[in-house]
């Protein structure tokens, strides 16, 4: 199964990878997080690969949103995305 994940690279000691799926459970959204060590190099890698370091993962969180709370995630991160664009704007 092909797997979309955002890989999340910027910060090196807050880097990892992003999973949202829906289904898993009836009228939920999944999110799944996972933490990648700072010593790990993910910059031309992906979770799974099998060149990805084994025990490169320093932690997981997976949660259920319910749809509400999925809208609400959808617009803090639009709101936070507008904050960095207009904060960044000339």
């Amino acid at each position: 199964m092909k797997r979309d994940l955002i890989k999340c690279n910027s910060i090196n000691y807050r880097k990892g990878y992003i999973e949202v799926l829906g289904g898993i459970h009836d009228e939920c959204i999944n999110l799944e997080v996972w933490n990648i060590h700072p010593d790990v190099d993910i910059t031309s890698v992906d979770l799974g690969d099998e060149s990805f370091p084994e025990n490169a993962v320093a932690s997981n969180t997976e949660i259920e949103l319910s749809l509400e709370k999925a809208e609400l995630l959808i617009e803090q991160l639009t709101l936070a995305v507008n904050k960095i664009r207009e904060y960044n704007s000339p």
